[in-house]
Parts: C-alpha cells; sequence; structure tokens
C-alpha cells in the first residue's frame, strides 16, 4: 500500500524536474476557472502551486546532494509528500467545485 502512495514521489525523486509538472498542471486549470472560484478556493490552488513550484526547485537540489553522499536516507519526505498530497487535494476540490459552477450571467439593464 504504502508503495503505491509514495510512487509519485520516487518517480520525482528520479526525475526532479517532473515536480514542476503539478505546478504547471495547477496553473493552468487556475487561470482557466479563476472567475468561478472562490476566493478561499483561489488561495487554495496558489498556494498549492507554489508550494509544488518550490518543491522542484528543492527537490533539483536534493537531487544532486544525492549523488555526492554513498546512501542518502530521505527522511525529509515524511513530512513533505503528506503537506504537498494535501494541498493538491485541497486544490483539486477547489477547481472541481468551480467547474461545476455555472459562469455569471450579465445582469439586464433596468429602466427600460
Amino acid at each position: 500500500m504504502l508503495e503505491i502512495l509514495f510512487f509519485p514521489v520516487v518517480l520525482l525523486a528520479t526525475f526532479p524536474g517532473g515536480a514542476l509538472f503539478p505546478a504547471f498542471v495547477l496553473t493552468a486549470l487556475y487561470l482557466k476557472r479563476r472567475s468561478g472560484m472562490t476566493k478561499l478556493g483561489r488561495a487554495a490552488t496558489i498556494v498549492a502551486t507554489l508550494t509544488w513550484t518550490v518543491y522542484g526547485i528543492y527537490e533539483t537540489r536534493m537531487y544532486f546532494w544525492m549523488k555526492t553522499v554513498i546512501a542518502p536516507i530521505r527522511v525529509d519526505l515524511l513530512l513533505i509528500v503528506p503537506v504537498l498530497y494535501l494541498l493538491t487535494i485541497i486544490a483539486t476540490i477547489a477547481l472541481w467545485r468551480s467547474a461545476k459552477v455555472p459562469p455569471a450571467k450579465p445582469h439586464p439593464e433596468s429602466g427600460s
């Protein structure tokens, strides 16, 4: 079970630039759906996007560090991964909820 849960992280540790993929996807979806999102949903999506971007930079640095040691043990991932997963789930729910909201209709002019 844990292998399935941590497979994306193992993949990202092998290809650290791949950590920017979720950031790009979240950014694209945010730009497409931001008008239908609540302030909290927009904030959650922005925080998740920034967190994935910072993680991508951090993971790239760790990738090169791991090449300088004999047996790297990545205990930091036990803290980082749940935070990334939680923020991604919250942002995904916010984006999904914004897709369900119909676009606002313009109000007819009054006075006629």
